[in-house]
């Protein structure tokens, strides 16, 4: 295999969670591909049902303003490229944007990226959560906020 896919793999993977940093809706669906696929892990958290690029883009958009401040530091990435995968570690944290939320938010993920043979759109997304760090933080802006944005979909 050559250097310089693994090279993108990782330049993509690495775009990919800047996006999220950002909180750039737009730029993380500049990375999606056309088939793009998200699917969110474990069963434990509330279904989201699994979501096309507009769909992702959708969702994250209206998880943004509920953060304050977000940043996700990336840990490691591990690289597959003959399945031209990458598995990212993250450490999130992060401040409610709600008023009455004074707990910080912290979690890790593992995200699964499946990509597409140039390496440079994500077609799969699998995310991992620590369900327990979400579940607690989100609980208490929902009940700050009157329920999730969107109906939680």
């Amino acid at each position: 295999m050559s250097s310089s896919l693994r090279d993108q793999i990782i330049t993509t993977a690495k775009a990919w969670v800047k996006a999220h940093n950002d909180r750039d809706a737009q730029a993380i669906k500049s990375l999606a591909s056309s088939d793009f696929a998200a699917h969110f892990h474990p069963s434990s958290l509330p279904p989201q049902g699994d979501k096309d690029a507009e769909g992702y883009a959708a969702f994250q958009a209206q998880a943004f303003p509920l953060f304050a401040t977000y940043h996700a530091e990336l840990v490691d990435i591990v690289v597959d490229e003959a399945q031209l995968k990458a598995v990212v570690y993250l450490n999130s944290n992060g401040t409610a944007a709600v008023p009455g939320v004074t707990e910080p938010y912290k979690n890790q993920y593992v995200h699964k990226l499946t990509l597409t043979e140039d390496a440079k759109l994500v077609r799969v997304f699998d995310s991992f959560v620590d369900s327990a760090g979400m579940l607690g933080f989100m609980g208490k802006v929902f009940a700050a906020t009157g329920g999730p944005p969107g109906g939680g979909n």
